[in-house]
């Protein structure tokens, strides 16, 4: 028996593989090898940019680059006498610049998969595999279930990569956060357009 695939089918077996939504795996910035590191007004600082990409979250690191976002990995030590509050009382900065970073929800919606840019596998429903067996071609409609069963797949692991790095980025979020005399705390910001110069924390004059 010979059996023969058609074109379309190849072609698409092609790209979903090279085109299929990815799973978030966690920064977990605890575990990070930061290789910067910062004195300043007695806070100690640490911090490492390709985070995404290092942890293996290629869709998102791609995103970094095209919406001009930079998502960071942070160590911050309080080496002062008092409780200090980054925010009020300490803040980013490049140079004398002092850095915003955003809000969890804004670096989402920026690096966020587009669940709904799944639903063209549904076009996957019209492919056929045919069998020929000497002078008789069968024909299969297996895109009747590969179309569906694809992209169900892909969006609903979209959305829950989604929310994987929405809550990551919650749990990490630093704006408004009390450091504890000798305490050292960790963290991801996300900001905008500084590509990778130097950063640092610093309190606010």
């Amino acid at each position: 028996m010979k059996k023969t695939i058609s074109n379309l089918l190849i072609v698409t077996i092609v790209v979903v593989l090279s085109g299929c939504a990815a799973s978030y795996r966690q920064v977990n910035p605890p575990t990070i090898h930061y290789n910067s590191h910062d004195l300043q007004d007695g806070i100690g600082f640490s911090y490492k940019y390709d985070v995404l990409r290092e942890r293996g979250n290629k869709k998102y690191a791609n995103k970094e680059n095209k919406k001009g976002v930079k998502l960071i990995a942070v160590k911050i030590t309080n080496n002062t006498d008092s409780v200090i509050n980054i925010g009020r009382d300490v803040a980013f900065y490049s140079g004398n610049n002092q850095i915003f970073p955003m809000e969890p929800m804004a670096i989402k919606e920026s690096l966020k998969q587009f669940v709904p840019g799944y639903l063209p596998y549904l076009l996957l429903t019209f492919t056929n595999l045919y069998v020929t067996n000497g002078n008789t071609t069968e024909t299969y409609p297996i895109g009747l279930v590969l179309g569906p069963a694809i992209t169900v797949g892909n969006m609903a692991m979209a959305g829950s990569a989604n929310k994987n790095m929405l809550n990551e980025l919650n749990e990490y979020y630093l704006m408004s956060k009390d450091i504890q005399k000798g305490e050292t705390i960790y963290g991801i910001i996300g900001v905008r357009d500084i590509g990778y110069i130097p950063i640092s924390v610093k309190m606010i004059k």
